[in-house]
């Protein structure tokens, strides 16, 4: 069940492909008779296949051609039920991000760029005879910006797992301190607190957000201005802040700067300026 809900894994991305083909199902029905029109049911078969195939892949680490062969067969399935208004562009938009899943590096932006050039070939200019060009450059501007947000996250999830490894490590002391550094460097480059932080937090039994929080308490930031950092919602802020709390064995932000400057670690987010 946990899998379900697990965007990293190989069931969550076939619950996405099955959740848009029943998306497609519930539209045809809603807009048209669409058990009648001579290509859904075949579309619906293809849909099908797909999230086996999608599944068997990722569960397999299977080759980077079959994110080709599923974005052209995306195509088929959109031009069989009336592209630009196909409601099996849902499928599509599952493909992204299993693509994205297939492939770490730019899977997502591969498979848009293989489905997008024979859609515009093939698609844009019968949208254009029958004033439908609006709805046919909404599915291109979609699975572009789509293919380029996949691409984005997974960067950023891919990192974040990196770095939760790397401090993992850093607890169990299975590795010298000068791999551990290297690993740290590599996994937080564009973190912006300073590797020892990371480090010592690590060692201390804190995640890689409560290092992060912790190290935005030293700087004096309120909530209002770690939500803005990280992205999250002061509500979010304000929980993860009573985990830190908790974790630190202190009751609030007072004792919990006061226990950082006790470990050291005021310095390593602001260090001395006689410190080379």
């Amino acid at each position: 069940m946990l899998a379900l809900l697990d965007p990293r894994s190989a069931a969550f991305a076939t619950l996405v492909s099955v959740a848009a083909i029943l998306a497609a199902l519930l539209i045809g029905l809603l807009q048209r008779p669409a058990l009648h029109h001579e290509g859904f049911l075949p579309a619906l078969g293809l849909a099908g296949i797909f999230v086996v195939v999608r599944f068997i892949a990722l569960r397999g680490n299977g080759p980077r051609w079959l994110v080709v062969v599923d974005a052209l067969a995306g195509v088929v399935v959109v031009s069989l039920t009336g592209a630009p208004l196909s409601e099996f562009h849902f499928v599509v938009l599952a493909g992204i991000w299993w693509a994205g899943r297939m492939l770490p590096r730019r899977g997502a932006a591969l498979y848009a760029i293989v489905f997008l050039i024979p859609y515009a070939v093939l698609v844009v200019p019968g949208a254009w005879g029958r004033n439908a060009l609006a709805e046919a450059a909404e599915d291109l501007l979609t699975v572009a910006v789509l293919a380029l947000m996949v691409d984005w996250f997974l960067a950023v999830d891919r990192r974040a797992m990196e770095l939760s490894k790397a401090v993992t490590t850093a607890r169990t002391g299975d590795v010298s301190d000068i791999q551990l550094r290297q690993r740290l460097a590599l996994a937080a480059s564009e973190s912006p607190l300073p590797i020892d932080t990371l480090l010592v937090g690590g060692q201390l039994g804190l995640t890689v957000d409560q290092v992060e929080l912790l190290g935005y308490l030293l700087l004096g930031l309120g909530n209002h201005q770690i939500a803005d950092a990280v992205g999250r919602s002061e509500a979010t802020v304000r929980y993860r802040l009573t985990r830190l709390y908790r974790a630190l064995g202190v009751r609030g932000r007072r004792s919990a700067v006061q226990r950082a400057r006790e470990l050291g670690l005021d310095s390593l987010v602001d260090p001395p300026s006689g410190r080379p």
